[in-house]
C-alpha cells in the first residue's frame, strides 16, 4: 500500500507488533515505501531532538521496565524541545497477550 502510493504520501510510517514466529518486531516505512526491520524507530517533529539520546541509551533485550523508562524519557525530551510534540505520553504494551494501554 505505501509503495504503490509513494508519490502521494508525505509521511513515513512506523509499524510494530508481536507474532508467535518473530516475537516483538518494529518496521519502518520511510518515504518511498521501503520496508525496513529495525530494533526501534522514532519519527515526528520532535524526533530530531532525540536521535543522540536514543543512540546512547537504547539497548537490545531491555526488560519491560527498562524499555518503558527509555520510551518515557525519550518522548519527554522531545516534548521539552519541540512545541509541536504534544503534551502527554500515551503508552501501549504489545506482547503475546495482546495490546494493553496504560
Amino acid at each position: 500500500m505505501a509503495y504503490s502510493n509513494k508519490n502521494m504520501l508525505q509521511a513515513g510510517m512506523i509499524v510494530a507488533g508481536w507474532d508467535k514466529y518473530g516475537g516483538g518486531q518494529v518496521w519502518g516505512i520511510p518515504l518511498g515505501g521501503s520496508l525496513i526491520k529495525v530494533p526501534y524507530s522514532i519519527g515526528g517533529s520532535g524526533s530530531a531532538y532525540i536521535y543522540g539520546f536514543c543512540d546512547k541509551y537504547f539497548k537490545e533485550k531491555m526488560t519491560f521496565d527498562e524499555c518503558r523508562a527509555f520510551v518515557v524519557k525519550a518522548v519527554s525530551h522531545a516534548m521539552a524541545r519541540d512545541g509541536s510534540s504534544g503534551g502527554c505520553i500515551r503508552l501501549v504494551n504489545i506482547n503475546s497477550e495482546g495490546a494493553k494501554k496504560e
